[in-house]
């Protein structure tokens, strides 16, 4: 067996050619191994990085600040760019094991799925309670991972939304809704075969479901003209620098 075929379908593959494994018993192989993409995935997931951070570093529960989300987003509001960027790279690094281990139990399909329940392990840790984030960024990874071209694709979504409304919330939400979409056709117009995606597709029609449900509070507040929006750097220093004049021309 190849390294190749073994991405392609990971133990479970080499467990039915080594040992010839037919009948029955394959199909018990199988739920071994997709259950050991479940559980890795779920149990990397919920080691929450927002909630590990906000204790260790600056000895609060993120989920107790700001709106209480324990997430990114929130860790960069309450606690400024060092919190942020802790979290960042640690929900990174924990989707990426999720989806090594999912490849090692299943190939391919594995790593989605890994990294779905790697996703939910975040919105629902079992360590905390079952209290986590909104599973935006673990989602992101999990496509950067699995499908880079998508990701950057649905980036590209997100920023665009971002940088027109200014709510992080709304890009979201928005990339969550289409990459299902250009993950289809995707593997549609690129595909080797122009065949579906399997496994792939459901699982990321389940990954951008989740995340608009997280969102449902978000939505009804941008419904309502209420969410709060962001303020980009360039926006800061022009308000610092009229700030200057106004003192200036006082002086």
């Amino acid at each position: 067996m190849t390294f190749g075929e073994f991405v392609n379908d990971g133990l479970f593959r080499y467990l039915v050619e080594k040992y010839e494994i037919r009948g029955t018993a394959v199909m018990f192989v199988l739920l071994g191994c997709l259950f050991g993409c479940v559980a890795a995935g779920y149990l990397l997931g919920s080691l929450n990085s927002a909630v590990i951070f906000s204790r260790a570093v600056f000895g609060k529960d993120i989920r107790e600040s700001g709106s209480k989300n324990a997430g990114m987003t929130n860790m960069f509001r309450v606690f400024g760019k060092k919190g942020g960027l802790l979290t960042l790279a640690g929900d990174v690094l924990k989707t990426a094991l999720a989806v090594a281990a999912g490849v090692f139990f299943y190939g391919r399909g594995g790593a989605y799925l890994a990294g779905f329940f790697c996703m939910l392990g975040h919105m629902f840790p079992c360590y905390y309670r079952f209290r986590g984030g909104k599973g935006m960024l673990v989602c992101s990874a999990v496509l950067l991972f699995c499908d880079p071209p998508v990701f950057f694709i649905c980036l590209l979504v997100f920023a665009g939304v971002l940088l027109v409304s200014r709510m992080v919330s709304l890009g979201s939400v928005m990339a969550a809704l289409t990459m299902p979409l250009f993950l289809f056709e995707w593997y549609k117009i690129f595909g080797e075969d122009g065949a579906l995606l399997g496994i792939r597709m459901p699982i990321a029609l389940l990954m951008g479901i989740s995340v608009i449900a997280a969102h449902i509070p978000n939505i009804k507040r941008i419904y309502a003209g209420t969410e709060p929006r962001i303020t980009f750097p360039w926006e800061k220093k022009k308000g610092e620098k009229k700030d200057k004049k106004e003192k200036n021309r006082k002086d």
